[in-house]
């Protein structure tokens, strides 16, 4: 059987003030939710700029033209870089965000205006 962590109580001011409730598994869970999608959107993105530049660039080898092909490929390349950065906001937005409770939600907005002091 799999122990699990008790939640554990952070700071959330550098000045020993309130103390909030953090859940580990939570927490783990958010960074390798964050990691896999960092990792998914760099190789699409790195897919996605140098297919169509290195093909552009190819073709317009082949044919002798000056750079018309590689351009269009950069053009390409710009489209379906926005489109990668596009749908990893849209599936990032719909990850579950956890509730704060009353009492960890007036922590927050207290160290917040402690910050702006």
């Amino acid at each position: 059987m799999r122990e699990t962590q008790q939640p554990v109580f952070t700071p959330t001011d550098t000045k020993g003030g309130d103390k909030t409730l953090i859940d580990p598994q939570q927490s783990a869970s958010a960074r390798q939710n964050f990691v896999a999608m960092a990792l998914t959107m760099g190789w699409q993105l790195a897919l996605a700029v140098l297919v169509p530049v290195i093909g552009g660039a190819e073709i317009d080898k082949a044919r002798g033209n000056s750079s018309t092909f590689t351009l269009i490929g950069l053009g390409v390349a710009v489209v379906v870089s926005g489109l990668v950065m596009w749908r990893t906001i849209k599936s990032a937005n719909k990850l579950p965000v956890p509730k704060l409770t009353d009492e960890q939600r007036k922590a927050v907005q207290k160290s917040y205006e402690e910050d702006d002091e």
